[in-house]
């Protein structure tokens, strides 16, 4: 438990990253997080609050970018998940809303998912 940490205590947090590639909008990130937040079992962990899904600045995006310098972030609040449980459903989540957009969209999103590095967060 918590109890046994002192102020100061650093935890590493454990989630994974989202980026979209050059081809995506705003719009895109948006709507991708709007659908992780609706995709069992991502739904179930963000209901309870186990789960943040933000978005935040890119923060290690190649130099002459021209998509949104966007990403979406997940954090697992507590040991409710695990980092690989996490990374499979965030990947397949993904997956499924980058089809759903090419069946209405020109151009391909190029998600790609990393874990958090706990040092930079």
């Amino acid at each position: 438990m918590m109890s046994d940490m002192t102020e100061g205590d650093r935890v590493a947090v454990l989630g994974v990253r989202v980026r979209l590639g050059a081809d995506a909008t705003v719009d895109d990130v948006r709507a991708l997080k709007t659908w992780l937040e609706r995709e069992e079992p991502l739904e179930e962990l963000v209901s309870e609050r186990h789960l943040t899904i933000e978005e935040q600045a890119g923060t290690d995006g190649p130099d002459g970018r021209m998509g949104p310098d966007l990403e979406l972030v997940l954090r697992v609040l507590g040991d409710v998940v695990t980092l690989a449980a996490l990374t499979e459903y965030t990947a397949r989540a993904v997956k499924t809303w980058t089809n759903n957009r090419r069946r209405l969209q020109r151009g391909d999103p190029d998600p790609q998912i990393r874990p958090l590095d706990p040092g930079r967060e």
